[in-house]
């Protein structure tokens, strides 16, 4: 016979273990996220979302696909009207500015070997220039190839426009960083008259960083007779002097549309820019990032190059190539131009006012190339003070009525010098992390967008993940994009940076590009599922949901507010189980479709940079009319919910 106080021990601890069951197969939420179909529209319209056409490297290279950097001698030639300090490496303007610029003969990219061979031209037009004769040992350039990988079988078509005064030869060949041949040689024989010469390197042998080497040498002739004094003998020595200029690689087989790559093209034609922005402001400025060679770039990544009687090299680039591709991508063109400003830092690197009216017709110029003038022009980046707001004033009193409908972009607030603005100004952001959302949230909302609209082109994420508290990549760019929808009303357009980019890892890229072909990102695919997955109709928030939230969320919806589109991101290293709520007389959602980023690193991983990685998956759900939702983010996962 069972004792009855034992029955009740029993009881009791089958009681216990049914709760722990419970309690295990339905954990508690940790947060709710409410969606009130009844709350009015905060606003109406989506956030345009375009990009910069710069990879870093002067722009110019991007629209040209060129795989040889500066193949027109732009950078690093001499400035005119300028002295030179070599002790120091800097460069002397006419107003005693001095400015870091590597030595004349350090022209980025090339490596000069041998004598007598440099950079020689004008303001307007520079080239390579040598004089060799058949006695000199080795006369010549080597030049890295940018990004590409080369393997066996594969064939590179080179062009270049040469002349020589005396017959002379160019070979070109594909070498390692030992100088042996990785190619087939290619003899190019310019002539008197000079012109174009092109011709193909077939690769012979793989090589991670493969570099172009031209060997410049004057042709041996007949021998003749020389009569010196009383010395006379035979001789067939003989010399020339060969110019080269506008390099051109490509691997065979390339095709272009509207001046880039075919494949880049679709990418960009995929991703529905409503702007393509061309080049990046810091080039605009005279500013080329990542241009010198490793040691300079060590001293100061971001080297000006000195703005002297409208001398910059920025010019127009491939601009007539930038409105054909923002035509054909339906998308506003946007130029950025030189404004007569080398350093937004320093008033002495401003340019001559009296050179101001050329730097408008310049601009005019710029403008009048559109078709129907459908074009957007912003005059530098970054710029500022009420220098820049007088020039900025007398631009437009010349081209407003000339061009009654122009879009003009201002590179500073103009609040301390106006009472409004009727143009947008682009607001320069700092470094974006996880630590500075809400800082750069009320730089976003201090001012009155019809009295100073804005937009913001160069959105930059901070690549240091050491400091701070720790966001992987993708979860950083979406907290930021969620944010920035949020703000849609306080932002006139939002650009994203960088477009394309070699090192994934380190710059974490919209496009990467990988031994000369480019490739779509995570983060690309994420940027196609935002601008794809949202409605015109902004929703209000939950006022608990703010940036400190371990989940961060923005709610749009469609026009008659039958589907709506729930953005989030958990900005946490914990899994979170959360109650989405729905609420409204809209809410009688059937499904859910999830549109999932999750990060492939084990949760128990002690090492934050290991949730870099993600991969994207796709579920739905059926709700069953049901006025809740569980779901369990994933740490720091990336999802967008489309309510139906």
């Amino acid at each position: 016979m069972v004792h009855p106080s034992t029955r009740k021990i029993s009881a009791l601890l089958t009681l216990l273990t049914l709760l722990m069951v419970g309690c295990e197969s339905r954990q508690p939420f940790v947060g709710v996220i409410l969606i009130d179909t009844d709350l009015p529209t905060l606003y109406r319209g989506e956030l345009p979302i375009g990009v910069t056409l710069d990879p870093g490297s002067g722009g110019k290279d991007l629209l040209s696909n060129n795989l040889l950097l500066n193949g027109g001698w732009e950078l690093a030639s001499h400035l005119e009207g300028c002295g030179y300090d070599r002790a120091t490496g800097e460069v002397v303007t006419p107003n005693g500015s001095r400015l870091p610029y590597p030595l004349p003969e350090q022209h980025f990219g090339w490596e000069l070997i041998g004598q007598n061979i440099g950079i020689s031209g004008d303001k307007s037009q520079h080239y390579l220039l040598a004089h060799v004769s058949s006695t000199d040992s080795l006369v010549g350039i080597r030049q890295n190839l940018r990004g590409v990988e080369i393997t066996p079988g594969e064939s590179y078509r080179l062009t270049l426009t040469a002349q020589s005064t005396r017959p002379s030869t160019i070979i070109a060949t594909l070498v390692d960083a030992e100088m042996k041949q990785l190619s087939t040689p290619l003899t190019l024989t310019p002539t008197s008259e000079g012109g174009r010469l092109v011709g193909q390197l077939k690769v012979t042998q793989a090589d991670a960083a493969p570099s172009l080497f031209l060997e410049i040498k004057a042709t041996e002739g007949e021998p003749y007779l020389v009569q010196r004094d009383s010395i006379s003998y035979w001789t067939s020595q003989s010399s020339a002097t060969v110019t080269i200029d506008d390099l051109l690689l490509q691997k065979v087989g390339y095709k272009e549309r509207y001046g880039l790559d075919e494949n880049l093209y679709a990418l960009l034609s995929e991703l529905h820019p409503s702007f393509v922005r061309f080049p990046a402001g810091a080039t605009a400025n005279g500013l080329y990032p990542g241009n010198y060679p490793l040691y300079l770039d060590s001293i100061q990544l971001m080297a000006p190059l000195w703005t002297l009687n409208q001398n910059e090299y920025t010019h127009h680039f491939g601009y007539p190539q930038l409105l054909q591709l923002a035509h054909a991508l339906h998308s506003t063109p946007i130029i950025v131009a030189n404004f007569g400003f080398s350093d937004p830092s320093t008033i002495q690197r401003i340019e001559d006012i009296k050179l101001l009216p050329q730097r408008i017709d310049y601009i005019e110029q710029l403008i009048a190339k559109a078709p129907q003038h459908q074009v957007a022009v912003q005059p530098g980046y970054g710029l500022g003070g009420a220098e820049y707001d007088r020039r900025l004033t007398q631009l437009l009193d010349k081209l407003d009525t000339i061009y009654p409908n122009l879009q003009l972009i201002s590179a500073a607030d103009r609040s301390p010098y106006k009472e409004y603005s009727d143009y947008p100004f682009d607001l320069v952001l700092p470094l974006i992390s996880y630590n500075n959302l809400a800082h750069i949230d009320s730089l976003i909302t201090q001012r009155d967008q019809l009295l100073y609209p804005q937009m913001m082109s160069e959105a930059t994420f901070d690549t240091d993940y050491t400091k701070g508290y720790f966001l992987p990549p993708l979860a950083l760019r979406a907290a930021f994009m969620i944010l920035a929808e949020r703000r849609t009303p306080y932002l006139q357009a939002l650009g994203l940076t960088p477009l394309i980019a070699t090192d994934l890892e380190e710059q974490f890229p919209i496009i990467e590009a990988k031994s000369g072909t480019f490739h779509p990102t995570l983060f690309y695919q994420y940027l196609c599922d935002f601008t794809q997955l949202r409605g015109e109709n902004l929703c209000r928030w939950d006022s608990n949901n703010s940036l400190q939230s371990d989940v961060i969320t923005s709610l749009t919806a469609d026009k008659e507010k039958k589907t709506y589109y729930l953005k989030a991101v958990n900005v946490t290293r914990h899994p979170l189980h959360y109650q989405i709520k729905l609420k409204g007389k809209n809410s009688n959602f059937t499904s859910v479709e999830i549109l999932s980023y999750t990060s492939t690193e084990p949760t128990t991983s002690l090492t934050p940079a290991g949730f870099a990685h993600y991969e994207k998956s796709v579920t739905q759900e059926r709700l069953r009319l049901s006025s809740h939702f569980h779901y369990l983010f994933a740490p720091y996962e990336v999802v967008i919910f489309k309510f139906s």
